[in-house]
């Protein structure tokens, strides 16, 4: 957990150290960050975990040079999301590319041996945990088929994440902004709700290949409307005036618990419609 707590915010110094200070001086944390880090990976045996280093130094590098670009927010997050999903997408494929048994079953087959060995290291005591591993075998097919939505719902996470704590930073510190307004007031375009209406419809059709398509979209889909949800709650917290200690608490607790998550996700997206923050301006009526 704390490994995967630390490598969200590994693009954080570089986006951070690369907005304030530019080329060229901005290059020295991700280089220094490269060469140390991979340096130690191999001495821990750990090569194979460099190229998502390197990935993750280059996502910070895009968002710090998007930031200094003063790009609307939703361009920083679809840019950057796009770039890291391509790049992981070509490192994967050639990875995994002119197996003997197929992309998608070695995929399943690396999929596995990562969970089988993490249930090893944090289970092997337990008396379930055949029971559990051969559950979780199960279920991987699944998610290599929705490996795309993963992957892209991840990246929107954690560039969201990351231009968070670094705006939040820079704002404590007096440091100049992209005019991106208060998140709290962020609201994602009205024709994006097409693409849920569009995916739940695939979901209906006898088509198996449409069928994952929708699936992955609408993971997607929920993830931005997730982002929209937390929006709200942060909107009506900051009018409440709650305690910073109880904002975290209820934060950490929708993204634990997945039915609050959930209800977040259909927050945001019933927004479209309700306008629960009333941030649609009404049309003045003539005298």
């Amino acid at each position: 957990m704390v490994g995967l707590f630390a490598g969200i915010f590994t693009p954080f110094p570089t986006l951070l150290f690369f907005y304030l200070w530019g080329p060229p001086w901005g290059y020295a944390i991700p280089g220094g960050a490269a060469l140390v880090g991979t340096l130690v990976l191999a001495v821990l045996n750990l090569g194979q975990n460099a190229p998502y280093l390197l990935e993750m130094l280059v996502f910070g590098l895009f968002l710090g040079f998007a930031m200094r670009r003063r790009w609307p927010v939703e361009r920083v997050v679809a840019a950057s999301t796009a770039l890291v999903t391509a790049i992981g997408a070509f490192l994967l494929w050639t990875s995994l590319h002119g197996t003997e048994a197929g992309f998608l079953k070695a995929l399943e087959e690396d999929f596995g041996n990562s969970v089988t060995s993490t249930l090893q290291q944090y289970g092997a005591l337990s008396k379930d945990h055949g029971e559990m591993n051969d559950a979780v075998q199960r279920v991987i097919p699944v998610m290599v088929r929705l490996f795309p939505a993963i992957a892209v719902s991840s990246a929107i996470l954690i560039s969201w994440v990351n231009l968070l704590v670094t705006r939040r930073y820079c704002r404590n510190r007096g440091v100049s902004l992209p005019p991106w307004g208060e998140w709290s007031h962020w609201k994602a375009g009205e024709s994006l709700v097409w693409g849920v209406i569009a995916a739940g419809f695939s979901l209906l059709l006898p088509v198996k290949m449409l069928q994952l398509v929708g699936l992955n979209v609408l993971m997607v889909m929920g993830t931005i409307y997730l982002l929209q949800g937390f929006s709200i709650l942060a909107f009506y917290f900051e009018r409440w005036n709650l305690p910073r200690a109880l904002r975290a608490f209820l934060y950490a607790l929708l993204f634990v618990q997945q039915y609050l998550a959930l209800g977040a996700v259909l927050l945001g997206l019933f927004d479209v419609w309700a306008d629960f923050r009333r941030l649609s301006k009404k049309p003045v009526e003539p005298a």
